[in-house]
């Protein structure tokens, strides 16, 4: 019996409900979002817990305990993971975000900048059907040859002065992307050990994901907070 964690309970977040509850009739869910409104449209059910909090501050305290559950579906307008990721590294160092280098990903499709320097890409030439089920060799919207996986793209994307570290969102049901906890960890520790000073953090999966810039502050500019 699985238990998700779903982040949002608007319209993606309750499309990721129904469509796992579908799928995995035996599982329990838990479904977060700081608007009261939103969690009273769905419906009280004996597998579903709601809870009333700030998504990344609570993913933060549920992965620091040991009831974590095994998959978590971000279902808001953030790069969920690197705000939880802000949240959690190290009290002892100061981090800050940086916009990604207008640089990166210049050979990719679909390339986006977004409000707070964030890139945004995706693979797909038009509108994703809701039920794409992510095949592996062939785009479901076009049934051309798929030309890679967008997660392995960003991965060999390479900036002199960056790392880059890249965490893939699994899909768990068609239209529906999640990622396990340990894929968060694994993801800050890889973080925490970078060599580099500055890094690209990103979620992708087969087709569409986000990067975010990442900055370690050292000495002074530390103690500032510049």
């Amino acid at each position: 019996m699985a238990t998700y964690l779903i982040i949002g309970a608007g319209h993606f977040g309750r499309f990721a409900w129904q469509r796992l509850r579908e799928r995995d009739p035996a599982a329990q869910f838990w479904v977060v979002d700081q608007d009261p409104e939103a969690l009273t449209q769905l419906p009280a059910c004996a597998d579903t817990r709601l809870m009333l909090a700030e998504g990344a501050e609570l993913l933060a305290e549920i992965l620091a305990t040991a009831a974590c559950p095994d998959w978590v579906i971000p279902a808001v307008p953030i790069h969920l993971a690197f705000a939880w990721l802000l949240l959690t590294l190290p009290a002892h160092e100061a981090w800050r975000q940086v916009p990604v280098p207008l640089e990166l990903g210049q050979d990719l499709p679909g390339r986006q900048q977004g409000a707070a320097g964030e890139i945004y890409f995706s693979l797909a030439t038009g509108r994703c059907p809701d039920d794409c089920p992510e095949p592996a060799s062939r785009c479901s919207l076009t049934n051309a040859p798929r030309v890679g996986n967008l997660f392995e793209m960003l991965a060999h994307q390479q900036l002199t002065g960056y790392n880059t570290v890249v965490m893939r969102s699994h899909q768990l049901a068609p239209g529906v992307g999640g990622y396990r906890p340990a894929a968060l960890l694994q993801l800050r520790e890889e973080v925490m050990q970078a060599g580099a000073r500055r890094l690209l953090v990103c979620t992708a999966c087969r087709c569409h994901g986000v990067c975010q810039g990442l900055e370690r502050l050292i000495g002074r500019e530390s103690e500032v907070g510049v």
